[in-house]
């Protein structure tokens, strides 16, 4: 098994992948995992977080304002183009602040992807 390496631990925020948003006509985004450090300010908000039976966090017994208020910073955070703060990504429309938030999130590593749950 290969070692883990410094720069393959730091790259890991790096990563970029695009997204598209329908509500806006198909335009795309780039969009990045969060960091730990992340992803601790985006669980203080939530507070105490239910796990699944497999280990990870189950977001569908969360309460759905600090949800979506935790959603809206994961957007935040991991939009990189382009680069919007918490009160613009608030002014989206309705329903792609959490959208791009819970992407932000799979690529995380927090929750699965819509094929892993399929599956």
């Amino acid at each position: 098994m290969p070692r883990l390496t410094k720069q393959t631990i730091l790259q890991g925020a790096k990563t970029k992948n695009t997204l598209t948003v329908k509500e806006y006509g198909g335009a795309e985004v780039v969009i990045r995992p969060l960091t730990d450090g992340e992803l601790s300010k985006i669980f203080s908000i939530i507070g105490n977080i239910p796990l699944r039976k497999d280990g990870t966090p189950d977001l569908s017994k969360i309460d759905i304002h600090k949800n979506f208020e935790a959603l809206r910073m994961a957007a935040s955070m991991g939009l990189e183009d382009p680069k919007l703060n918490l009160k613009e990504v608030a002014n989206m429309k309705f329903g792609v602040p959490e959208y791009i938030g819970m992407k932000v999130l799979e690529l995380s590593g927090v929750t699965g992807s819509e094929a892993q749950k399929k599956r």
